[in-house]
Parts: C-alpha cells; structure tokens; sequence
C-alpha cells in the first residue's frame, strides 16, 4: 500500500515539474538579459 502511495506523490512531482516548465517555454525566463526569443514570449503572452 506505501509503495502505492509513493508512487502516485512521484507521479504528481514529475505532472507539476513538467507543466511548470512547459508553462516556461523551456529555460527561458531564468535570466533578466534582453532577447528576441523572450521578447516573441511576451508578445504571445499578450495575445492569449
């Protein structure tokens, strides 16, 4: 029964780890540099 319940918290880690980094768009945002790819982000941001 606790390797079930194991198994479902490592689960629901991995779903929460991998929308937050596809919410990202990848890596990118990590930085406060000026780019043409965070730049097309915002742009996309704002027209959803």
């Amino acid at each position: 029964m606790s390797t079930i319940i194991i198994a479902l918290l490592i689960a629901v880690c991995v779903f929460l780890g991998m929308r937050h980094y596809l919410k990202q768009k990848g890596s990118c945002g990590d930085c406060s540099c000026a780019c043409p790819i965070k730049e097309e982000i915002k742009k996309s941001a704002k027209t959803d």
